[in-house]
């Protein structure tokens, strides 16, 4: 009887051993090697993002914007290496979390070849240019001529999106919901890897 015990004593003092060591392998893990891994999980799913707007050209809609900036949106996609593009509406609470985060973003990167742009849909000018005072926008923001064309082509239909564009206008990444900074480096280190 003394051997079992001292059988299921060794079998549990290893258990708890090895959760010990995995709880300490993650702890120790640094950000790099976190943002790493991050990267990884992103390139790996290729393939599986499954928005219908992956793969699709933003530069072949044949859709002019109405422009709240100097620089039409297709010069801006081309003249970036990566381009993030944030459909927002003023009554999306999501949006209005993540539009500080999104402005913050574009100012850190605005001396870079990375530009976000907002392109709001479904309000009022009224309620959009509110959303655009009261969180002091500071990206490029656009509005579609053909609002229903575009949202139905690319199926917009959940606020915020976000889609990640290349240079050449090609949808490489799509991300549906709130999005904060560390997942947009993260998008943008995949798109920029993948040209």
């Amino acid at each position: 009887m003394t051997g079992k015990k001292l059988i299921i004593a060794v079998v549990f003092i290893a258990f708890f051993l090895l959760i010990g060591i995995s709880i300490g392998a993650v702890i120790n893990m640094s950000d790099d090697q976190m943002r790493e891994r991050s990267l990884k999980t992103l390139q790996d799913s290729e393939g599986r993002d499954n928005h219908h707007a992956v793969g699709l050209n933003l530069l072949n809609t044949g859709n002019k914007a109405v422009i709240n900036s100097d620089e039409p949106l297709e010069e801006i996609i081309k003249n970036n290496e990566v381009t993030v593009v944030n459909f927002f509406a003023s009554w999306c609470e999501p949006c209005k979390r993540e539009t500080p985060e999104l402005n913050e973003y574009a100012m850190e990167t605005a001396e870079s070849d990375i530009q976000v742009v907002g392109i709001n849909i479904d309000d009022s000018v009224k309620n959009r240019d509110a959303f655009l005072d009261t969180y002091d926008v500071q990206y490029p923001v656009f509005e579609l001529t053909d609002e229903a064309g575009m949202t139905d082509e690319f199926k917009i239909s959940l606020m915020p999106t976000t889609f990640f564009v290349d240079s050449n206008g090609e949808v490489v990444r799509a991300y549906i919901g709130e999005i904060g900074p560390e997942l947009i480096t993260n998008y943008i280190n995949y798109v920029k890897e993948r040209q």
